[in-house]
Formats: C-alpha cells, sequence, structure tokens
C-alpha cells in the first residue's frame, strides 16, 4: 500500500511543483515589498506616525493588502496544474488502475494538494511574522494574524472547489460550484476592515473550509458513476 501512495505523491508533486514553487516566489517577494514599503515610511514619517495611522486612521491602514490574493493565487496554480490535465487529458482514468481504493487514492491527491498549501502558508505566516514582530509592537501583530487568517483559509477553499468543479461530471453543475465558490470566497478575501475585525468569525470559516473538503469526494463519487 505504501509504495503506489508513494508513486502517487511523486506523481502529483511532477504535476504541481513549478506552479507551487513559482506561487512560493512571488509570495516571498510579495513579502519583502511590503514590509520594504513600511521601512521605507517609517524612515521618511517616523515610528509614531505610522503605529498611529494603523491604529487609528479611518479607513484603516492595511499595509499589509497586497498580501490578500496570494494564498488565493497559490491555491488556483496548485489545483490547476493537479486536476485539470488530468481530467481533460483523461489521464485520470490511468491513475485510477493503481492499486489503490478510489476513496483513498483521491484523498491522496486531494491531501497532497492540500500539504503544499499548508507548507506555503506556513512559510507566508513565518516570514509576516518574522517581519512584522521587527517592526510593530504585539498590539499591532495580534489583530493583524486574525486579519490574515480568512486569506489564507480561502486558499482551501479555492483549492477544493477547484477539485470539486474538475471531477464533476454535469456541466450545470461545475457551473453551480463555480457560483457557489465566488460568493463562499467573498466571506474570506474582505480587506478594509479594521485588523483583527474578524475574530469571532474565525471558527465560522473554519468550519466551512473542512465541509469544502468533504465535497471533494461527493463529487468523486459521482466522476466514478458518470453521473450527470
Amino acid at each position: 500500500m505504501k509504495r503506489p501512495l508513494l508513486h502517487l505523491f511523486y506523481k502529483e508533486w511532477i504535476k504541481t511543483r513549478w506552479a507551487f514553487l513559482g506561487m512560493l516566489l512571488l509570495g516571498i517577494a510579495t513579502m519583502l515589498y511590503i514590509f520594504t514599503a513600511v521601512e521605507n515610511k517609517i524612515t521618511l514619517q517616523g515610528a509614531k506616525t505610522i503605529l498611529l495611522r494603523i491604529l487609528y486612521d479611518e479607513p484603516p491602514v492595511i499595509y499589509y493588502a497586497s498580501f490578500r490574493y496570494i494564498p488565493l493565487l497559490t491555491a488556483i496554480a496548485v489545483g490547476i496544474s493537479q486536476y485539470v490535465p488530468e481530467i481533460t487529458q483523461k489521464r485520470i482514468r490511468l491513475t485510477l488502475h493503481l492499486p489503490i481504493g478510489n476513496h483513498t487514492l483521491i484523498a491522496g491527491m486531494a491531501g497532497f494538494g492540500l500539504v503544499l498549501l499548508t507548507l506555503g502558508n506556513l512559510l507566508y505566516t513565518g516570514l509576516f511574522l518574522y517581519y512584522n514582530v521587527r517592526l510593530f509592537p504585539a498590539e499591532i501583530t495580534r489583530p493583524v494574524m486574525i486579519s490574515l487568517t480568512p486569506w489564507l483559509l480561502s486558499s482551501y477553499i479555492a483549492y477544493n472547489f477547484i477539485a470539486m468543479i474538475a471531477m464533476e461530471p454535469g456541466k450545470w453543475r461545475k457551473v453551480a460550484y463555480s457560483v457557489i465558490a465566488w460568493y463562499i470566497l467573498q466571506f474570506f478575501l474582505v480587506g478594509d476592515r479594521p485588523h483583527g475585525a474578524f475574530g469571532a468569525s474565525i471558527p465560522v470559516l473554519v468550519l466551512m473550509t473542512i465541509l469544502s473538503s468533504g465535497g471533494v469526494l461527493y463529487t468523486s463519487q459521482r466522476f466514478y458513476k458518470g453521473e450527470r
């Protein structure tokens, strides 16, 4: 059982590596851009002025706004590179002949993609904390991390819906899933609220993310059966 799974993971890595690594480079570059701009403003305007603007300006100064779509774009790049060629070029039919149960196989594919996204999100979070703690006190870092959390979670929502749309055999269901995904992502990608404003909503967003993972297995079952 272990060898087929290792073969599956290697195949998934071959498909997704350049998309994933390319998005990591973009994410790292975005982080460097954000904090280079912050340091320049501190040098020109003074740390106290920047701190007061971040805390009290209306609308709030979202100095990390450039990062909003990076986790989402990472998920789109990984999801498309992983699933779209499998479906459009009928490769998944060959994959299904591996000596692994179909549910285990799809769970392995989806799990591999989710692990990649988690590694990317951990890297982004680590870099952000490293620079943010150097420049700002904890009173800013804590609420800012709360604001970043929905953006990070949006990557899992996007990835799960890409997998669902790719494997769904029914044309109109594909359209319905696309519309649902677009509306759900609006809850995760709000960027003009005060820092930490979504603290009470995080458990609900996490639950929505978990439920979207179950949808991948549901559409994969429909794919096996060829349902319309």
